[in-house]
């Protein structure tokens, strides 16, 4: 092999020997690099990142939301409805009733800690009938079933009559009828237009006939049914004249109304209520959930929640005319202002829900965001849908 074959070759082994890897002052440098690039990806996660668990707060509070809603169109249009079919009545009189918080009252949130009381939040219940305990007529202690029979409102225990049932023995009828009753239950009492029926209700105020032509009122079973050879005696707590019916979680009868009947006769129904209500638990006031309470059970179907607000479009059957806003203060009367409609349920035929949520507060001293609705550092998505109860709007008009 001659010289300039040799320096080839030797040029040729230097050139491989440097394609096989990096020399020290390469591998620094591109550690460095990859330092520097490393650090601005990450700098750029970490700054971005808060931003996705906002992003994942808000989503979440959104469906929450959605989901309460969806639930609450579902038991809303059903209001009113699921009573017996014998006791068809053309002017169903209530199928929400709602606890408003009165105008006027103090704020009820803590704009330092971002908690937030009871009385930030109204009530709302959605009556419907037992499906599974048909409506009974009323009697009294004679057990007697002629239409001038009757049961007062104002002194228990209230008197029904037991359903027949193919069969049975009358003894048996009895017991049947008891069973189906328990402590704590609550029995709407609606008239049909038949009868002598008294016209003072429970809080000592007059009532008269109903515009619908027909007279409600309710008890709360205070004690188990009593039998009696030929009627069932459901016990209760009368209110004194001039008080307050206060013993009333669906808040019926717990003022004085022009719906409300005293005396309730052969020919009208006592019906059990299986009612659904929703309402925010403030047991923990860091953190208010909504829950629907239903036969007993209580389920949390949102949290979070800073605003809950029912309103109520009601029909006036004096003019014939629907009020053109929603009224959120029921206790008040339509002279009020803010006006309301005294709690008289027969007029409602819309309601409308307004929630609130929120994401988690963010106690981090340098997350410097406020939202506009309390101040709180934390995102906050609200939803409000009105809704008709189909049993409600075609009362008459």
């Amino acid at each position: 092999m001659n010289c300039q074959s040799k320096n080839i070759a030797a040029r040729r082994s230097i050139h491989g020997n440097r394609l096989a890897g990096f020399t020290l002052m390469e591998f620094l440098i591109s550690m460095a690099l990859f330092m520097i690039v490393g650090a601005a990806v990450l700098g750029m996660f970490a700054s971005h990142a808060p931003y996705f668990t906002q992003q994942q707060g808000i989503a979440g509070v959104n469906i929450a939301l959605q989901n309460v809603v969806s639930q609450m169109q579902l038991d809303l249009v059903n209001a009113g409805t699921g009573y017996y079919p014998g006791s068809v009545i053309p002017s169903w009189p209530v199928g929400v009733t709602i606890n408003n918080q009165p105008s006027g009252a103090p704020a009820c949130n803590n704009a330092t800690t971002f908690t937030y009381s009871a009385a930030c939040f109204d009530t709302l219940n959605i009556l419907t009938i037992n499906p599974n305990v048909p409506a009974a007529h009323p009697t009294d202690g004679t057990g007697a079933t002629a239409g001038t029979i009757c049961s007062s409102v104002n002194s228990s225990p209230f008197y029904i009559q037991p359903n027949p049932v193919a069969g049975l023995t009358l003894a048996q009828e009895v017991a049947q009828t008891a069973a189906e009753f328990q402590t704590g239950d609550q029995v709407l009492l609606i008239t049909t237009g038949g009868g002598t029926h008294g016209t003072t209700g429970p809080t000592g105020g007059n009532s008269s006939t109903a515009s619908g032509g027909t007279l409600v009122n309710s008890i709360v079973l205070s004690g188990a049914p009593v039998t009696g050879p030929n009627y069932v005696a459901l016990p209760f707590v009368p209110a004194a004249a001039g008080v307050l019916y206060t013993n009333d979680p669906l808040k019926i009868s717990d003022s004085n109304s022009t719906n409300l009947g005293g005396a309730f006769c052969a020919g009208d129904w006592a019906m059990k209520l299986e009612p659904t209500t929703y309402t925010v638990d403030v047991s923990n006031p860091n953190d208010p959930k909504l829950t629907r309470q239903q036969n007993g059970n209580s389920d949390i179907i949102a949290e979070q929640i800073i605003g809950f607000k029912v309103g109520a479009a009601t029909w006036n059957t004096a003019n014939s005319t629907s009020t053109l806003t929603y009224s959120f203060y029921a206790q008040n009367l339509p002279t009020d202002t803010p006006a309301g409609y005294k709690k008289d349920f027969e007029q409602v035929r819309s309601v409308r829900v307004t929630l609130i949520g929120r994401t988690n507060p963010n106690p981090d001293p340098t997350y410097t965001f406020r939202n506009t609705f309390d101040g709180g550092p934390y995102q906050v998505v609200s939803a409000s849908v009105v809704i008709n109860p189909r049993n409600m709007t075609m009362n008459g008009n």
